[in-house]
């Protein structure tokens, strides 16, 4: 019964029980919808298979791994990948730029803990929708010509070392959505016309950019600013 499943969602893994895990995914054939959680943010998975079932569209993992597990570049069909807690050192676009059906990709919660993340030229082909949220040593984004071809939102959320606004962004010719939360108010100085608005050129083909900033302690305390751009939406 199990071989026959489309969807899957599994929380509170430990880490003895991941071989487990892997091997009963392998038989899944049918599978189309993966979510895995761990017990704890600390809790390593290895989820090392062997075949992953080639009908994935949709996975999302949250926890630590020690690396990119293999087959996840593999998926050919996959459209919608969330990578959390999962601890990179290394760069993992490298990695993922390939998939050919990618429309959505959010790394968050330190998915990556590297300072630097490269998006080359020819990846990610098809991706519409971009998330990078509390990527906390997060410095530096660089964005080659001719990456990211369709995407149309990007979104920053939380990432305490982004101070500086990705020049590269100017890059991104089909971007037609860009926002920022709760990011470091140098960052945000530095789009805001009424703040000095210095690298707001960067941003001017962008139909809509936002702002959100909190203003109390509570979830809903929060301020949603516009910046005005060259083009009208």
């Amino acid at each position: 019964m199990l071989k026959q499943l489309r969807k899957l969602g599994i929380k509170s893994v430990r880490q003895e029980y991941g071989n487990a895990l892997s091997a009963a995914i392998q038989e899944m054939k049918q599978l189309e919808s993966l979510n895995i959680g761990a017990i704890t943010k600390d809790e390593i998975l290895d989820l090392d298979l062997a075949s992953a079932p080639s009908r994935l569209r949709v996975l999302n993992l949250k926890c630590r791994l020690t690396k990119l597990p293999n087959w996840i570049p593999n998926l050919q069909y996959l459209v919608k990948l969330r990578l959390g807690l999962s601890n990179f050192k290394d760069d993992p676009l490298d990695s993922l730029n390939t998939l050919p059906n990618l429309l959505r990709l959010n790394l968050w919660d330190d998915a990556f803990s590297g300072e630097r993340l490269h998006f080359k030229k020819g990846g990610f082909p098809k991706l519409k929708e971009l998330d990078l949220t509390r990527l906390n040593r997060l410095s530096s984004i660089s964005i080659d010509e001719e990456a990211l071809v369709d995407l149309e939102h990007f979104r920053f959320r939380n990432n305490p070392q982004l101070k500086v606004l990705p020049h590269d962004l100017q890059n991104l010719k089909n971007l037609q959505f860009l926002g920022f939360a709760e990011m470091p108010v140098e960052l945000v100085d530095s789009i805001d016309p009424e703040k000095g608005g210095t690298c707001r050129w960067i941003i001017n083909h962008i139909p809509l950019v936002q702002i959100r900033q909190n203003v109390g302690s509570k979830f809903h305390d929060y301020m949603l600013h516009r910046i005005p751009t060259k083009i009208k939406v």
